[in-house]
This record gives C-alpha cells, sequence and structure tokens, in this order.
C-alpha cells in the first residue's frame, strides 16, 4: 500500500486559510508519503546436506515423514542481545530426514505448511515545497526528511531447511537494514 497526504494547514487551506505569510512559511504546506508492505513468508524449500546422492533429474530431497510445521514462538522470540539462541524453527525438526541412497525421497520442492518469517515494512517521508519565484520565475525548493523502515522491524532470513546441516532448522540473520534517516533540500529551477 502506498499513500500521498497533504496537511489541511496553511493559506487557503481548512485550518490557516488567512495564515500570516511568515507562519505559512514554516507550518503550511506539508505533506506525508508512505509505503507500508506487509506479506506472508515464502514456502520452505528442503534440501539434503551434498545434495544428498546424485540423480540425473533433480538432486535428491529429503523425505517427509509427518507434517512440518512453525514453532508457535516468533523469530523475534530467539534473538537475545543482539544473538540468535539457536532454537528451531520448526516445531517437528524431524519431519524431514534423509532418504534411503538412490531414491528421490517424498518431500515436494517447496512445503507450504512452515512458512518462512514474513516481513512488514514502513517507508515514510515528510516533505514540504516553497516557492522561490521572487529569485526566478517558476522556482521552487523542496526540504525532505525521509525514514526507510521507520519502526525498524527486523525482518528474518528463512531457517535453514538443509536436511544434514548443523544449523538445520535455524535462523542465523535478519534480511533488511536497520532503520536509515536521511534528509535532503532540492532547487528547481
Amino acid at each position: 500500500m502506498s499513500y500521498v497526504y497533504q496537511f489541511p494547514v496553511g493559506r487557503g487551506k481548512l485550518l490557516g486559510r488567512d495564515m500570516n505569510p511568515v507562519l505559512n512559511a514554516i507550518v503550511g504546506g506539508w505533506q506525508t508519503n508512505g509505503i507500508v508492505r506487509i506479506n506472508d513468508g515464502r514456502p520452505i524449500i528442503p534440501f539434503l546436506v551434498n545434495s544428498g546422492t546424485p540423480i540425473p533429474t533433480y538432486n535428491q530431497r529429503p523425505d517427509l515423514t509427518g507434517r512440518l510445521e512453525r514453532s508457535s514462538g516468533r523469530p523475534e522470540d530467539d534473538v537475545q542481545n543482539g544473538n540468535f539462541t539457536g532454537n528451531s524453527y520448526f516445531a517437528n525438526p524431524n519431519a524431514l530426514s534423509t532418504p534411503p541412497s538412490f531414491t528421490f525421497g517424498t518431500a515436494p520442492r517447496t512445503i507450504g505448511t512452515a512458512l518462512q518469517p514474513g516481513a512488514v515494512n514502513f517507508d515514510m517521508s515528510l516533505f514540504k515545497e516553497f516557492p522561490l519565484s521572487r529569485i526566478r520565475e517558476g522556482m521552487r525548493g523542496e526540504f525532505r526528511a525521509e525514514a526507510f523502515n521507520i519502526f525498524n522491524h527486523p525482518q528474518f532470513q528463512g531457517p535453514d531447511a538443509t536436511v544434514g546441516a548443523s544449523d538445520y532448522g535455524l535462523i542465523t540473520s535478519t534480511v533488511n537494514n536497520p532503520r536509515e534517516l536521511q534528509v535532503a533540500l532540492k532547487i528547481y529551477f
């Protein structure tokens, strides 16, 4: 979802219709816009350590011996003091196992019963245009303050779904950058 909203404050607006020009230059004409992204995670893609026994059509997949499900906790609960605690993302990690040699394995290519962590991200900006027509006709300036990931919400990488790996079922990193702030001043002439 994205939005643009012009605050109704300033000369000729709902609030401050006859505002003093100096005060209007400070508090009038501000706008905000933003992009909000909220989505579910992608399905889990299971693998085997060293791709299992090579099969000409596709690498060997693990056996699916039960319903692979996500544990009831949130990924944020597995982070303490900036370090991951080592709790498995899967409620039943033994639902995936190594199949016998030279067999395909029963797991599908993607498993939708245990999705990777989803994403919640808010990017916002606040800006104001001001006329500079006294300097040159049609000239204007713009002040912008922008924030990416404004609420500093972590976006977790999916768990390692490689059966037999030392970090199988663990989330060990994040995907996005922390909050970023920037300000800018533009001159249009």
